[in-house]
């Protein structure tokens, strides 16, 4: 298809630098001869601009094949359209939550293209669960990589297995994988256990039969932090740090600044680090002192771990096992550099997933007092009071790990999966037509998860908490954290630090929500739990208040 007839003088001249270079000249020199020359000269300016918009608009649709989909002013992706706020001229980035019952159509396409009218970069979306499994089940076959300019932040660091590509991504997945053991789990097991007796002394639980937790989400943050530093790093963050003399930012306050602006350290200058704003001045802190933390615990950890022999006497944590395989063949050898990516990149990815997962089934188990009370009983009949759980006591609790399945389909933490079109890929889709699309050579795919798992076609009722969906359903069956080879490979860690962590709360305490008077609990449940958003490099709920009253 070619343009109409009346633009085909401009895009021509737009496609030679030397005629559009002669034109300019001389509209601008005639109308330089007129009285009104300023306004010839800015017609003639906006008359150029708008022959190369649409000629590039024009470009960008046929770079996705004419497709159907959306069309505003600023790709969401871009810097633009992600600043400006979400409004029918700009979806930005939270038009798949705040449109989630009209998405797609109304759930009509399976794939929509996306193509902008001013600026940004055409791509494509996705909320079928098929084409999601056709695109990344074979992802080796397919070769499908992930974009560089959207996994920067994990880079800051290092190389590591959630962003790298083809064969480093390999090298990385071969070695990682191990790390995650039985013994692993077992670690993570014992250490919530620990982090919640820690938090119930130290937020003042102790001799009190009510407690009003203004923000669980701080709650749910921290703990997936200390189980990271202490799972992750091998290093004892407690609760409650003491206070400590030196002026010098500790470890565990460095983790948690670090942890939270991966994406501040990304966009702000160098030079900006040494201008008198206190915050910047904080993040850039935090930064170079985490890195010299991290940089001595290598060369220590190395050291210790150079006079153990045997895998049984090696220490459970990941960064142990990450630390060890620097002294491997190549095939299974780490730079420092990769060790302390690897590290962190499982930092950013599983902190606050799994805390947005917590606080999210927390709300829904609030509101839902039904459910709440199945859970209650199923863990009294696994896990009786006055005895720690063991990791195998956690399978047994099935009805709330379906609470948990279901808060995260509701709530995914990973809302966005990209990939990138190396070669043509043809896929097959099933709306509005049961038909085949070819994905050309350098297109991007962005799976949108949160359209993914409120597709009406999949999940009926998509808007109602439902656990009993995921009743019986194989653990390789349940798609929120992705699927084939890339699938997320921290899932059965966060997932058996959840499930302990609910299993004492709820255990020692049966939890509601403050309602406002005369508020229902489905107006509650709108009102508060609608309210979503970013979490940092995730997705998650806003902040949740909870009323929490003593088991007897």
């Amino acid at each position: 298809m070619l343009p109409s007839p009346v633009l085909q003088p401009w895009i021509s001249v737009y496609m030679d630098p030397q005629r559009a270079h002669k034109a300019f000249f001389l509209l601008t020199t005639a109308t330089s001869r007129t009285p009104r020359s300023l306004l010839g000269m800015f017609l003639a300016v906006a008359a150029t601009a708008a022959a190369v918009l649409i000629y590039r608009f024009w470009a960008n649709l046929a770079s996705v094949n004419y497709d159907p989909g959306m069309r505003p002013l600023f790709a969401p992706l871009g810097i633009v359209g992600a600043l400006i706020p979400t409004c029918w001229g700009n979806p930005g980035l939270k038009w798949v939550w705040e449109w989630r019952r009209t998405n797609f159509f109304s759930y009509k396409y399976d794939v929509v293209s996306m193509v902008p009218l001013l600026v940004g970069e055409p791509c494509y979306y996705t909320c079928s669960v098929d084409v999601v499994r056709q695109l990344l089940q074979n992802e080796t076959k397919t070769r499908l990589v992930k974009p560089r300019w959207l996994t920067a932040p994990l880079f800051l660091w290092g190389e590591n297995v959630i962003s790298a590509n083809d064969e480093v991504w390999k090298r990385h997945r071969r070695i990682l994988a191990p790390t995650f053991t039985a013994k692993t789990y077992s670690l993570v097991v014992t250490e919530t256990t620990a982090a919640y007796r820690e938090m119930f002394v130290s937020e003042g639980w102790e001799n009190r039969d009510e407690v009003a937790v203004a923000d669980m989400n701080r709650l749910a943050h921290k703990l997936a932090l200390i189980i990271i530093a202490r799972c992750g790093f091998g290093f004892r963050t407690p609760w409650t740090e003491a206070p400590e003399s030196s002026a010098e930012m500790s470890f565990g306050e460095s983790l948690l600044v670090v942890s939270s602006s991966a994406i501040t350290r990304l966009v702000v200058p160098k030079w900006a680090y040494n201008l008198p704003i206190e915050t910047i001045r904080v993040v850039d802190t935090a930064w170079r002192t985490l890195g010299a933390f991290m940089h001595r615990f290598v060369e220590a950890r190395r050291a210790e771990l150079n006079g153990i022999t045997g895998d049984d006497a090696q220490p459970g944590d990941i960064f142990s096992r990450l630390v060890s395989c620097m002294d491997q063949d190549s095939k299974t050898q780490l730079s420092e550099e990769e060790v302390i990516g690897n590290t962190f990149a499982l930092l950013f990815a599983g902190r606050e997933t799994t805390a947005c997962a917590i606080v999210a089934t927390l709300g829904f188990l609030a509101i839902h007092q039904e459910h709440q009370a199945t859970a209650y009983a199923e863990i009294m009949a696994s896990i009786p009071a006055g005895r720690d759980p063991v990791l195998d006591d956690l399978s047994k609790l099935q009805h709330l790990m379906a609470c948990y399945h279901e808060s995260i389909r509701m709530y995914p933490g990973g809302a966005m999966l990209t990939r990138e079109m190396t070669e043509d890929v043809v896929i097959k889709v099933a709306r509005p037509v049961e038909t085949t699309m070819v994905l050309k050579k350098g297109a991007l795919m962005v799976v949108e998860m949160i359209a993914v798992h409120h597709n009406p076609h999949v999940f009926p009722d998509p808007n109602e908490f439902r656990p009993s969906r995921w009743y019986g359903v194989p653990e390789a069956d349940v798609p929120m954290f992705g699927a084939g080879p890339r699938a997320c490979i921290g899932k059965k860690f966060s997932h058996t630090e959840a499930l302990c962590f609910l299993s004492l709360l709820l255990r020692d305490w049966k939890i509601d929500v403050p309602l406002n008077l005369g508020e229902s609990r489905a107006q509650y449940e709108d009102r508060v739990m609608g309210r979503a958003g970013r979490v940092g490099l995730s997705f998650g709920c806003g902040s949740i208040a909870l009323k929490m009253s003593r088991r007897k």
